[in-house]
């Protein structure tokens, strides 16, 4: 039997070449787009990281600064400090009718006063801190009248008064009844009285310490309280602070800058960061208001 191959059709190698060639520019054309999409999602993500990262941030340093003693925060470029706040009350200023009443007498070095209510005993180690106006001249701080300077010269104060007690001078607390007691081992003398009656437990300064070469913001804390302000991690009190924590990294530079108005009563604590990762960078600058009450 004959076949008949009439009807028969098949490829030519000129028409298998064209759509090979066909099918591998569609190939190309659609895998530059899938990539293009893929690369900017990988993009996005990272850039929505760094941002996270930064608000998160910026979250933590703003509670830490909202909880600072008034005045007590300064910053020297890469570096901010601030002296964290434990616990806080009232003094009674004037004596009452109780017969156990024991006011703060600012004209003297006084071993005890009497708390409006009740307080609980602070940490080893704390300090009291009465209206710290944080004044500064040419030289840095003022002599008992900023926490950070030494007591006073009696230049603006009596002779040895300060506005933080001694540190080493143990705080008691006695239950006293409705005013509990807080007793010095050795007599203190405030320099200013606060016009709110207001007390400030305190232990130990704080820092956060921008290393750009490291790519890092790394947290201090639990060190003394220092005249001049630490910048150098790998130096005392950093080197040997309590605590030290990273916060951030990433970071490709950053700087803080401190301004207060005439009053000194506001503050604002600017924070300029840049992060860098994976070839995306973002620049953000953020702003803490700071409330300076005394």
């Amino acid at each position: 039997m004959k076949i008949n191959n009439s009807h028969l059709h098949g490829f030519t190698l000129i028409e298998l070449i064209m759509v090979i060639t066909l099918t591998g520019i569609v190939s190309v054309f659609i895998s530059t787009i899938t990539a293009n999409q893929m690369q900017t999602y990988i993009d996005v993500s990272v850039r929505t990281n760094l941002v996270t990262l930064a608000e998160s941030s910026f979250r933590r340093i703003s509670r830490d600064v909202h909880n600072a003693a008034p005045n007590s925060v300064r910053v020297s470029g890469t570096a901010l400090e601030f002296v964290p706040i434990v616990s806080a009350g009232r003094y009674r200023s004037q004596p009452s009718e109780l017969s156990n009443s024991n006011h703060l007498d600012f004209s003297t070095a006084d071993t005890a006063f009497q708390v409006l209510g009740n307080f609980q005993q602070p940490p080893s180690g704390s300090q009291i801190v009465i209206y710290n106006f944080g004044w500064l001249d040419g030289s840095g701080p003022v002599a008992g009248a900023n926490l950070y300077a030494s007591p006073s010269t009696g230049v603006l104060s009596p002779v040895g008064s300060h506005v933080i007690s001694p540190l080493g001078n143990n705080i008691t607390v006695t239950n006293d009844g409705l005013n509990d007691l807080i007793s010095f081992d050795s007599g203190v003398q405030f320099s200013f009285s606060s016009p709110n009656k207001r007390f400030y437990v305190v232990n130990g300064a704080a820092s956060y310490l921008c290393n750009s070469t490291a790519g890092e913001i790394k947290r201090y804390s639990g060190y003394a309280i220092q005249s001049s302000q630490p910048v150098n991690a790998s130096s005392a009190p950093l080197s040997s602070a309590s605590s030290s924590a990273l916060l951030l990294d990433h970071v490709e530079s950053c700087t803080f800058n401190y301004s207060s108005d005439a009053t000194q009563r506001f503050g604002i604590v600017t924070i300029e960061l840049t992060l860098f990762d994976k070839g995306e960078r973002i620049r953000l600058i953020h702003q803490i208001q700071v409330n300076n009450h005394v």
